[in-house]
C-alpha cells in the first residue's frame, strides 16, 4: 500500500475530509499543547491536504495530543483533527516509528496502574525520570510536595488490584496496532476480547 493510499485510509477511519479545512487556525490557536508541538493541528491537516504522510508521522504531535477536542470546538467545519492523529499514531506504531519520552511515561503510567491499580505520582515521576534519563527532573519540588500532603512515598494498592491488571491487559490485546490494518476501525470492525466474567462483559 502506497502512503498516498495508507493516508486516505487514515482519514476514512477518523472520518475526516481533508479539504473541510482551509487553513483558518483556529485549531491551533486553541491547542493547550501547540507551543510544545512541531506540527501544529494546522499544519497535520496540511500535510493531509498536501500527501505528506510522513510529514505527520515523524512529527511529536501525534504523541502529545492529549485528545481534549478543543480544536474541534473551534473549527468552523468540525474536523475531527485528533481522530486523525490517534489513526496516524496507530500508523506509526505499526512502522515502528515512537518517541522515546512518551513511549516511557506511557509504559510506566500503565504498568504503575497494573501494579497498584491506580496511579501513584511519585513513583510514576520518579520512574520516568529514571528511565527517560532525567534523574534530577522536578527534585526540588518534592520537599515541599511532601510536607504539604501532595505526594505520599508509600504507594497503597487498591483493593481487586489484580483486576485492573487483568482489564489492561485484555484492551491492550483488543487495542494492539499490529492487528488492525491502516483504516480499520477498532470500534466497528472489532468485538473486544470476550470476558470469562458475565457481569463485566465488554
Amino acid at each position: 500500500m502506497t502512503d498516498h493510499e495508507t493516508l486516505a485510509h487514515l482519514m476514512e477511519a477518523a472520518d475526516v475530509r481533508q479539504y473541510d479545512c482551509y487553513q483558518c487556525g483556529k485549531c491551533s490557536g486553541g491547542c493547550p499543547m501547540a507551543d510544545a508541538m512541531d506540527l501544529k493541528p494546522r499544519g497535520v491537516m496540511r500535510c493531509a491536504q498536501t500527501g505528506s504522510l510522513n510529514g505527520i508521522l515523524n512529527s511529536n504531535t501525534i504523541w502529545l495530543c492529549t485528545g481534549c477536542y478543543a480544536c474541534v470546538d473551534r473549527c468552523p467545519h468540525d474536523v475531527n483533527v485528533p481522530a486523525l492523529i490517534e489513526e496516524s499514531r496507530y500508523e506509526a506504531m505499526r512502522r515502528g516509528i515512537k518517541r522515546r519520552d512518551s513511549d516511557v511515561l506511557n509504559k510506566t503510567l500503565v504498568n504503575n496502574i497494573k501494579t497498584f491499580g491506580r496511579n501513584h505520582e511519585m513513583l510514576l515521576a520518579g520512574m520516568y525520570n529514571v528511565f527517560a534519563m532525567k534523574p534530577i527532573q522536578d527534585i526540588e519540588s518534592v520537599p515541599h510536595m511532601m510536607k504539604k500532603g501532595l505526594i505520599n512515598p508509600m504507594p497503597q494498592p487498591i483493593h481487586g488490584a489484580s483486576e485492573v491488571a487483568e482489564l489492561i491487559e485484555r484492551a491492550k490485546r483488543w487495542d494492539d496496532p499490529k492487528v488492525f490494518g491502516p483504516g480499520e476501525n477498532r470500534v466497528k470492525d472489532e468485538k473486544p476480547p470476550p470476558s470469562d466474567d458475565p457481569e463485566v462483559e465488554l
